[in-house]
């Protein structure tokens, strides 16, 4: 933040140091353009969806500004948001392809749409003109006062600064982690609870509320626009200056535009030497940049960086949880002509910790995507707490009091280690989007909370110490224990857990059998599926053994480990050590 209001304070006084009007000129349209690429970097660089259509939402944004001014006589006050709200629903309108194209198809998407709204700026003629454009849009006015292009400098400027504001306080958010979840795992967002298709449609329409507003400045900059400024080139150049500025990076977008939209306009003097310079500049970019220049220069800098210390929020003591009943009844799930589970039921009394074991390839991991949503159920009836939840969906069913951790750890890279549990606790924060955009009081204090509340939680897994750390620094083990965290962050009153010990030491076993045992003590619910047997007969109350889909024995763990069938099936397989089977007797 300090590092940009210095930036803009340097900026606000470039006019005065300006000779001509070309200069001003190229100064106010690279603060244009830089609102517009901070919406791009939130949309794509934290959220991962890739838009190659920018330019287009810029030329609504422009079209709807010019069109309203020049034959409407509205003033530039109204324009402004008229704009925003226009390219707005354009955004929303683009966002809709994303629920069912991966990525790259929907960036072909987003670049139809650019080539579509540039044909229909020219077949439109009745309403934008045609080939003519739109001619004389003037200057804002303040009473009497119309603006000089100095003061429409430092307008243009003072609005590109609040965008950055709001997108930093934005990125800062639980939005911000939940659009990292989106871009690196989308599971971990679902299982949290986040519905991602809100959370896309938001990213979409705040990003192309932006290009609206760049658009509005752009046509009042030119005071004339055609389609000829609105091609494909300018939405590519857009997604070009986010890549190489820094994707994910919140100075990504300044650095960028500094270096691929000013520099370009420096080396005029060098035209026939231009494009060779720029593209062997891009080049070198390329290979020895991968993150773009904002990501060389963190990495440069974080080596002289002190390393931070352990996060200093207060610690809470944990509440009680409300453990949930869980019935499976009959439940069916083929997949083609395999049945992964086959009309199975099985009860797990509230507050008790039950154990689903067996071979691979028994279907415990697809019984737990059953229960949580992520695989739909083709027969049978699904309880929680008394309430079936078969339909429901993913994103309700956690929402519901249901979390879960998977078999390999879906965390988020990019976040630090209790931003990584803080975004289980997405849907506890009540403050609205404006509120969390402008920082208000409410979102400050239910921020301040759920860090705290997240400190608690890591504390209680014994991982306090690392909470500042990036998640991807961290060991396989404690990557376990974060997705625990993080799911118990949620106040779940059923926990399912997709083999926690796998790949942990023996030492780490322990710990986390003593850990499993407070999960329980807290009240919650807990099933369990596990391949270590001396662990799931010393936690669970009753077992549940499952061999090719089908139930094979159900009880405690002295009986189903005795029964000769489980023996046959699951054990046979991998015979027994002495301390297994003495656990087992």
């Amino acid at each position: 933040m300090r590092w940009m209001i210095a930036v803009t304070a340097v900026a606000a006084l470039l006019p005065f140091g300006l000779s001509g009007e070309y200069a001003l000129l190229v100064a106010t349209q690279l603060w244009v353009f830089y609102m517009v690429v901070v919406g791009l970097n939130l949309l794509t660089g934290y959220g991962g969806q890739t838009s190659i259509g920018h330019g287009a939402l810029v030329a609504v944004g422009a079209y709807v500004a010019a069109i309203g001014m020049v034959d409407y006589k509205l003033s530039f006050w109204l324009a402004l948001p008229l704009a925003m709200l226009g390219t707005g629903a354009a955004g929303a309108l683009m966002a809709l392809p994303t629920f069912r194209l991966s990525t790259w198809y929907f960036a072909l998407i987003t670049l139809g749409f650019a080539r579509v709204i540039s044909g229909l700026l020219v077949e439109l003629e009745p309403i934008t003109h045609g080939f003519s454009g739109v001619i004389g849009v003037p200057m804002p006015r303040v009473g009497g006062y119309e603006f000089s292009g100095r003061a429409f400098y430092w307008l243009v400027l003072a609005l590109a600064f609040l965008a950055y504001l709001v997108t930093s306080n934005l990125i800062g958010s639980r939005y911000g982690r939940a659009l990292m979840a989106l871009r690196d795992n989308p599971l971990a967002g679902i299982g949290a609870g986040i519905s991602l298709g809100r959370l896309k449609i938001m990213a979409f329409v705040y990003s192309a509320a932006l290009a609206g507003a760049g658009g509005a400045m752009f046509a009042v900059q030119k005071t004339v626009i055609t389609p000829e400024d609105f091609t494909t080139d300018l939405s590519i150049f857009f997604l070009l200056v986010v890549v190489l500025g820094g994707l994910g990076r919140r100075h990504g977008p300044l650095i960028g535009a500094l270096a691929f939209f000013l520099l370009p306009e420096l080396l005029t003097d060098l035209q026939k030497w231009r494009m060779l310079i720029y593209g062997a500049g891009l080049l070198l970019l390329t290979i020895y940049a991968p993150d773009g220049i904002a990501g060389a220069l963190e990495g440069w800098f974080g080596r002289f960086r002190p390393r931070k210390a352990a996060a200093s929020a207060p610690v809470s003591a944990l509440p009680q949880l409300a453990g949930a009943e869980l019935a499976v009844a009959a439940v069916t799930k083929t997949f083609g002509g395999v049945t992964a589970v086959a009309d199975l039921s099985l009860q797990v009394p509230a507050g008790t910790v039950h154990a689903v074991v067996g071979p691979n390839g028994s279907g415990k991991t697809t019984l737990l995507n059953l229960i949580t949503g992520f695989y739909p159920v083709d027969g049978g009836r699904i309880l929680v707490a008394g309430t079936d939840v078969v339909g429901r969906g993913a994103t309700a069913i956690a929402r519901g009091g249901v979390r879960r951790t998977f078999q390999t750890p879906k965390l988020i890279p990019g976040l630090s280690v209790i931003e990584n549990v803080m975004l289980g606790a997405f849907t506890a924060e009540t403050a609205s989007l404006a509120e969390v955009a402008l920082n208000l009081p409410r979102a400050r204090r239910e921020a301040a909370e759920r860090r705290a509340e997240a400190m608690s939680y890591l504390r209680f897994v014994g991982l306090d110490v690392r909470a500042d750390d990036p998640a991807g620094d961290i060991p396989h083990g404690q990557q376990r224990l974060i997705e625990i965290a993080r799911a118990l962050v949620g106040r779940p009153s059923l926990l399912l857990l997709d083999e926690p010990a796998a790949g942990l030491s023996l030492a780490e076993l322990d710990g986390l059998c003593a850990l499993i045992k407070a999960i329980a003590a807290l009240g919650t619910t807990v099933v369990i599926v596990e391949h270590h047997l001396d662990l799931v007969a010393s936690l669970a109350q009753s077992v549940t053994v499952l061999d090719r889909g089908h139930l094979l024995a159900a009880g405690t763990p002295e009986a189903v480990f005795r029964d000769p069938g489980v023996i046959a099936a699951y054990m046979g397989a991998r015979a027994l050590s002495g301390t297994e089977a003495s656990h087992a007797a």
